[in-house]
């Protein structure tokens, strides 16, 4: 006989329910007691799976989407210019605020660390040194589009071209 016919005898329901039943026949003082108990626990753990599989299963909230239709083919450089610089001004002001709740939530997670007594001296190293490294890698990054493709200067809206490197155009 093989482990796994030996074990699956051991589940066998048949078996169960004859074992309940000796149990259930066996003339206890706590035997009420014990099954309300058992039923209470049953009920609560139930329960509670209930409640939080309802909360996790909740539907994703529908997106905003804003659809742009088309632009007004006659409008201006100036009119272009001013309304990418304001939108602009709302994504650093947004990125702004999500660099806030970023720096907050590691707060939280420190004073969460310390409270329960981890070490996060470690853990706040290796998350500083990466923000620094990717800081690193997006001011080169915006360094190389500035040199390439220009830019456009936030408070006139003057267009600043890029510069030509050394030795371009003189014939060599």
């Amino acid at each position: 006989m093989s482990v796994i016919t030996r074990y699956l005898r051991l589940f066998n329901p048949l078996l169960a329910f004859r074992d309940f039943r000796d149990v259930w026949e066996q003339d206890t003082p706590h035997r009420g007691r014990n099954l309300l108990m058992a039923g209470a626990a049953t009920c609560a753990i139930f329960s509670a799976m209930a409640i939080m599989g309802r909360s996790q299963m909740a539907a994703p909230p529908v997106p905003e989407i804003t659809w742009i239709s088309q632009y007004d083919a006659d409008r201006s450089d100036d009119e272009i210019i001013a309304e990418n610089i304001e939108n602009q001004r709302e994504k650093e002001e947004l990125f702004a605020l999500r660099d806030a709740q970023r720096a907050e939530m590691r707060r939280t997670y420190e004073v969460i660390g310390n409270a329960t007594g981890v070490d996060t001296s470690d853990a706040k190293a290796e998350g500083e040194a990466e923000r620094a490294e990717y800081e690193r890698k997006l001011a080169k990054a915006r360094a190389e589009a500035v040199a390439r493709y220009g830019t456009i200067d936030p408070e006139t809206g003057a267009i600043i071209m890029p510069t030509a490197p050394e030795g371009a155009g003189d014939g060599n």
